[in-house]
């Protein structure tokens, strides 16, 4: 050989190392990143079951050596028992057909604590691609294995948190719902009865308001604790609502249900509970009822139980009362279903809507805003008025949707009539809803005009029986640009203090005050000292349900602002104002002309 082509062939040689330990270098760090990231890489023959590993999988996967996991058959003996399936049963039964680039798949499972010989199970995500051979069943794969303990830890918690109180550690509503309807299913099939018992603490707003939120968080917990310790194996307890806590306790009867109550009153009562603020004593009042006999759904059970706990707690006995049923009451319930079948059918039928009211300047007359009054028609044409169903739906837990579907039509108003400003109603349990001050900010944001044209009143009773909450809605809805109305103030609330401590900008004084005006001395007094006092609060007042020229000239001599009744107008459909569709088209015709 001639030293030239030696040389040629060393170099060669030369290059063939370099490359191959070029080659190991990227593998080593290929390998190096995949374990760092938590990951191993994996080539399976299917027909010979030999599994092939990246360098790191022993210490990936807590082994002693790789040798355990050669194959895949030794490889499934590691897995839980739990699993619901493994790669070789992902890959066999897969009814895709490899064209040639592959089939993917892609599972999770858990490698045992025990069997790896670790403190606790490694979860792992495993993902490929298999090939088939000639005869179309598969012979091959690879794919990599991705530890997903931290992953699964947070599901797991996620999915606590969709099912658990965050405070007391119980169960939801939403989740006792369907232990409640799991219950049902045993009774149908075995017979035993089983009840249902609502705890509810008493004075709890005090408990709140005196020591603060911390204190009364530490008692519902404290009670929550009590409670659970002293449970039977099979009872099932969760917080209802509140300061309300549910017990289901299955194959129990009356008489059991009877003996557990007054365990709880006496398990509840007999320690105070010690918070950083002192010692709190807890007193709770128990309502129960008994399934299947009086009530056959979750939805029964929770209106019965609440029916008897609120009859506990007018009883002021420290007693348990197990629900009886009421014939009266009974007809009640049915025409509220009656009715919230209606309400439910109404809004997916758009048959909710708004009337419009106007609201009168006391001294020129001059309209200055209308309120948005609700109304159901029914199928047959009526028009229902709010009084006729937003009682049943607040009762029965509509009012929410009831509210949300009276915003999206206010909204639209807002957006199709440039000059519309009138007041909107909402409810108690929607004001504590964030997904309505939500749906607010996203349209004021969208077009800023609609804030100044919009006031949303809320009722007096519940200024004065949520102060602390009443506040922050009021001055939540106020920061975006709205202004606030306090409804049927006096309608049997004594809540001047309200006044002072809510920022209201407008106050609505109930129709009553104006029954009999004229020879009423009380309801004189009331109304001249309500707008005395308004003026201190820079607050604007509204007296409602005026019909005659002597109430008039009696509200406008006193000073009131506005008046609203049948005198100046009575509630229409039809919109007050002109659209912007609607102008556009007036605009055409003059054009036209």
């Amino acid at each position: 050989m001639s030293q030239s082509a030696r040389a040629y062939a060393s170099d060669s040689q030369d290059r063939r190392e370099s490359q191959t330990q070029l080659g190991i270098e990227r593998r080593n760090i290929a390998n190096f990143v995949m374990n760092s990231i938590g990951e191993c890489a994996y080539e399976w023959d299917i027909d010979s079951d030999r599994l092939h590993w990246s360098e790191g999988t022993e210490q990936l996967l807590c082994l002693d050596s790789v040798d355990q996991v050669a194959s895949s058959r030794v490889f499934n003996s590691l897995m839980l028992p739990t699993a619901e399936t493994s790669r070789n049963d992902a890959i066999m039964s897969s009814k895709e057909e490899d064209e040639g680039r592959g089939v993917a798949y892609r599972l999770q499972y858990a490698l045992s604590a025990d069997a790896l010989n670790t403190s606790s199970d490694i979860w792992v995500e495993d993902s490929g691609r298999w090939y088939a051979g000639s005869d179309g069943v598969p012979n091959r794969a690879h794919g990599i294995l991705r530890l997903i303990n931290e992953r699964r830890s947070q599901d797991e918690r996620l999915n606590r948190l969709s099912r658990c109180d965050p405070l007391t550690g119980l169960y939801n509503r939403a989740h006792l719902n369907l232990c409640l309807e799991e219950v049902f299913n045993e009774i149908n099939q075995s017979g035993e009865p089983a009840c249902f018992l609502v705890v509810g603490l008493e004075h709890f707003d005090l408990i709140n308001s005196v020591y603060g939120y911390e204190a009364g968080d530490a008692v519902i917990s404290e009670v929550a604790k009590r409670m659970q310790e002293n449970l039977r194996d099979r009872d099932i307890i969760g917080r209802f609502s509140g300061a309300k806590i549910g017990m289901i306790l299955p194959e129990c009867d009356d008489r059991g249900m009877l003996v557990a109550g007054y365990r709880i009153l006496n398990l509840l009562r007999e320690n105070v509970v010690t918070t950083a603020k002192g010692p709190i004593a807890v007193s709770v009042s128990v309502g129960g009822v008994l399934m299947p006999q009086h009530a056959r759904d979750s939805k029964q059970v929770f209106m019965a139980a609440h029916q008897a706990l609120n009859e506990s707690r007018r009883a002021r006995d420290a007693s348990i009362v197990a629900y009886q049923p009421d014939p009266k009451q009974e007809l009640e319930k049915q025409r509220a279903a009656h009715m919230a079948e209606k309400i439910i059918s109404a809004l997916k039928e758009r048959r909710i809507h708004l009337a419009w009211q106007p609201v009168v300047d006391a001294k020129t007359k001059e309209v200055i805003f209308h309120e948005a009054l609700i109304r159901l028609e029914s199928k047959e044409g009526e028009a229902l008025v709010a009084g006729e169903f937003v009682d049943v739906a607040q009762r029965l837990g509509l009012v929410r949707l009831v509210d949300h579907h009276a915003l999206d039509l206010a909204m639209e108003t807002l957006n199709q009539a440039p000059t519309a400003v009138f007041s909107l109603n909402v409810s108690f349990e929607t004001a504590c809803d964030p997904e309505w001050l939500s749906k607010l900010a996203h349209c004021v944001m969208n077009r800023q005009d609609i804030a100044e044209r919009l006031i949303i009143e809320v009722t007096e009773s519940y200024a004065a029986d949520s102060l602390e909450e009443a506040k922050q809605f009021i001055n939540a809805v106020r920061d975006l640009g709205c202004r606030v109305a306090l409804d049927d103030f006096g309608a049997g609330y004594t809540s001047f203090r309200n006044l002072k401590s809510l920022p209201f900008d407008i106050i609505k004084v109930d129709g009553q005050f104006v029954d009999n005006l004229k020879s009423s001395t009380e309801n004189q007094k009331f109304i001249k000292a309500l707008v005395d006092l308004a003026s201190l609060f820079d607050a604007q007042t509204v007296v409602e349900w005026v019909e005659d020229d002597i109430t008039t000239d009696l509200l406008r001599e006193w000073g009131v602002d506005y008046l609203q009744g049948f005198k100046f107008g009575k509630p229409q459909r039809e919109l007050p104002w002109p659209t912007e569709e609607k102008s556009a088209k007036q605009q055409i015709g003059k054009r036209a002309s």
